[in-house]
């Protein structure tokens, strides 16, 4: 099993495998059922919920669930939609303040696991933790599957790429709208807070607590927004923005890879005697963009499973650059491409199968893309390639131009039934946010943004380009700081916790399969979410 990361999740999805969790007899529902509040959906809030053993390897000893909901909330007899749901039951039931709900970010990722992530914290120990696959995504159904290729991941992109994008764009979106356009309009972040309520009725509870990452920091806000009166005590981590849904949330993310590029570099440099990529950060910059020419005209084929360009290299290297604490590790990987040498054959022996043994089935990419067509897009296709242009050249790492490209949501063609959900806190408790300063998922001024609108508390990450934060393993200041708010009810005020150091270097270290297949998890061709 690959070993998670320590601190902070590598990638808009925050799913890994989970340690085992023991069963435990969890108290029945209270008595009476809270009342329906909307009649119409009596059935959905009444329904009993039939909980069994997971079965899936990496949801191994949760319990799972499937909750019937509407497809479509503005006739709910008409069809219906099933959200997979698991459950880790209190470890300490005489404790049990309620539920906790979770989302992973994305949008469309698989959610299940994350109700293991908590065992043995005080979460742990005092709530039943639920997580789901959001409806359209996992094992919910039906789920979003256009039987078409995503468009290309291109950071810097030339002319003929930027057609080639476009086109692709173009063919997705109608091979989307082809095979599912009748469900795409309903996998909207709202019919997903919806899902979240049902959930909470079937599960026989007042409200619910909510612990959301990246994109489900937004859902969260979303459910706080409909259902105050329904929503306790909410842990937003890693927010997104909460202006500009979508594009330019997207948009944010190149510039803080680009920030993160900064930092890497000039401790590279200050490392030459070791790593021998410059002696200035621009010498260092020089180095990896010769190295991205090289593979653009000559592509490796020794990487596990894939055709390793500079598309790849590049985002790569914008994502590696993000993680200080492993800059070392980071950057012995990355002499392997800048020195054009073959990677070590036990390295890719062991990578390998530690590819086959994870399952990367961790988000359904045909959601995120219909959830992002809940919003507008700009219609006029010169605006993103001008923009493509220059974000190629003044952010060519990590992300890169990708999400200045035509997104598939340009040219959708569906009816989007509501406008989006205005945010605003009336009625329910401050949440707290959490944000990290060099955060390239979800930039940093996304959570100051965030928590003036809810007026909440901001713990913000000193000197981090992590995403999620509050993981087992992570900093201790911040779990310190959750626990509390979320077991005891202490609202902390703003508070900074400091970020790992960078890695220390003395020598070349050795490189492992373990150690880097986490950091390297982005690569795999999902395209960059949050």
């Amino acid at each position: 099993m690959r070993r998670p990361r320590a601190s902070t999740m590598t990638a808009g999805v925050l799913v890994t495998a989970l340690a085992a969790s023991l069963a435990t007899a969890l108290p029945a529902a209270a008595d009476p059922r809270p009342t329906t509040d909307d009649p119409a959906l009596a059935d959905f809030h009444d329904q009993e919920i039939t909980w069994s053993p997971c079965t899936e390897k990496t949801l191994q000893g949760l319990e799972c669930a499937d909750v019937q909901v509407p497809l479509d909330y503005s006739e709910p007899d008409g069809e219906r939609a099933t959200v997979a749901i698991s459950r880790s039951g209190a470890d300490d039931p005489a404790q049990r303040r309620g539920i906790l709900l979770t989302n992973p970010g994305g949008p469309g990722g698989h959610g299940r696991s994350l109700a293991g992530m908590y065992e043995g914290t005080r979460v742990g120990q005092v709530y039943d933790v639920i997580g789901m696959d959001p409806r359209g995504s996992g094992a919910s159904s039906p789920r979003m599957d256009c039987g078409s290729e995503p468009s290309p991941l291109y950071p810097r992109p030339t002319d003929a790429e930027i057609s080639d994008a476009t086109r692709a764009a173009i063919r997705y979106q109608r091979d989307c709208e082809d095979a599912q356009g009748d469900l795409r309009p309903h996998m909207t972040t709202a019919n997903t807070a919806r899902d979240m309520d049902v959930i909470r009725a079937a599960l026989g509870e007042e409200k619910i607590d909510y612990l959301g990452y990246s994109y489900g920091t937004y859902l969260g806000a979303v459910y706080g927004s409909l259902f105050p009166e329904r929503l306790g005590r909410s842990v937003l981590d890693s927010p997104v923005h909460p202006d500009g849904i979508w594009r330019n949330v997207f948009l944010r993310q190149a510039p803080a890879y680009s920030a993160n590029m900064d930092r890497y570099t000039a401790w590279a440099a200050e490392h030459d005697d070791v790593l021998g990529f410059g002696s200035t950060r621009e010498e260092v910059y020089a180095t990896f963009d010769a190295t991205s020419a090289r593979l653009r005209e000559e592509p490796r084929t020794d990487f596990p499973g894939i055709l390793y360009d500079n598309h790849l290299f590049d985002f790569e290297v914008g994502q590696l650059s993000r993680d200080q604490q492993h800059w070392d590790i980071a950057s012995e990987y990355l002499g392997y491409f800048v020195r054009d040498e073959p990677l070590p054959p036990e390295f890719v022996s062991e990578l390998q199968a530690l590819t086959e043994e994870e399952d990367y089935g961790i988000t359904t990419q045909d959601l995120q893309t219909a959830v992002l067509c809940e919003a507008e897009w700009p219609g006029r296709i010169s605006r993103y390639h001008a923009d493509a242009r220059a974000y190629r050249e003044e952010h060519p790492y990590g992300v890169g131009a990708y999400w200045s490209l035509p997104h598939p949501c340009t040219f959708n063609t569906l009816e989007r039934p509501e406008p989006l959900v205005e945010l605003e806190r009336d009625g329910y408790s401050e949440p707290l946010l959490i944000a990290g300063e060099f955060d390239a998922n979800t930039a940093y001024e996304g959570g100051v943004a965030m928590a003036k609108l809810l007026d909440g508390p901001l713990i913000t990450v000193a000197g981090d380009g992590g995403h999620g934060f509050y993981l087992p393993g992570g900093l201790d200041c911040v779990r310190e700081a959750v626990e509390a708010y979320l077991v005891d009810g202490v609202v902390p005020g703003d508070l900074t916790c400091q970020g790992p150091p960078p890695a220390e270097l003395d020598t070349a270290p050795e490189l492992e399969a373990e150690e880097i297949a986490p950091l390297t998890e982005p690569a795999v061709p999902l395209g960059p979410g949050i």
